[in-house]
């Protein structure tokens, strides 16, 4: 993740959730949708943010054996611990994703969350998931879809942000996911509202 974007969103981690409060609830709610996790799992959440994910994964009762909320952005990590200070299966981490530093065969599912068009090194990114996974892992990404008009939109948000932004189409991401060596399992696009989104699952 670029350095601009980690000072943006230390800049705007206060109202973060309020400005996006619709778009995090649709995203969260499909994303749930589609994963299943285990009283045994090892879940890392590269680009956790305010710790939104890991707050319903409790509130619908999910069970796991521990979770990395990992976010470059200090104040954004500030709020997910202050959210989580009294779980004790939730640990937190403040890396760019590619330095992350876990043992390999470490995680045995990782979610990556509306963060993946943030990632400057995204090839650098899957092989790092691909090395932090277990044999049998399984690996999720929910992001922005740039087909069809919301290339349009997504050319908008480019030139009126100054964070860096480099969205894929779901067939683009499911060539990088499989040039990494991940095997595909599933993979959706859908639109709400004027966005263009998709999911894949693939598993090492």
């Amino acid at each position: 993740m670029a350095d601009s974007t980690i000072h943006r969103y230390n800049l705007k981690a206060k109202k973060y959730e309020q400005k996006w409060r619709r778009y995090l609830d649709h995203t969260h709610r499909i994303l749930l949708k589609h994963i299943e996790v285990t009283p045994t799992d090892i879940i890392l959440d590269p680009s956790g943010g305010t710790g939104l994910l890991a707050e319903k994964l409790f509130a619908q009762d999910y069970t796991f054996d521990h979770l990395v909320i990992n976010d470059p952005s200090n104040q954004m990590l500030a709020i997910a611990r202050q959210r989580l200070a009294d779980k004790s299966s939730i640990s937190f981490d403040n890396q760019k994703v590619q330095d992350l530093s876990y043992p390999q065969n470490h995680f045995s599912k990782i979610i990556c969350l509306n963060s993946f068009h943030f990632y400057e090194q995204q090839e650098q990114v899957l092989n790092q998931f691909y090395k932090l996974l277990k044999p049998g892992g399984q690996l999720y990404i929910l992001d922005w879809n740039r087909e069809g008009y919301f290339r349009i939109v997504n050319t908008l948000i480019r030139w009126s942000s100054s964070e860096y932004i480099n969205t894929r189409s779901l067939l683009e991401l499911q060539q990088m996911i499989s040039n990494n060596r991940f095997s595909i399992q599933a993979s959706y696009s859908w639109n709400w509202r004027y966005w263009k989104l998709m999911f894949t699952e693939g598993i090492k």
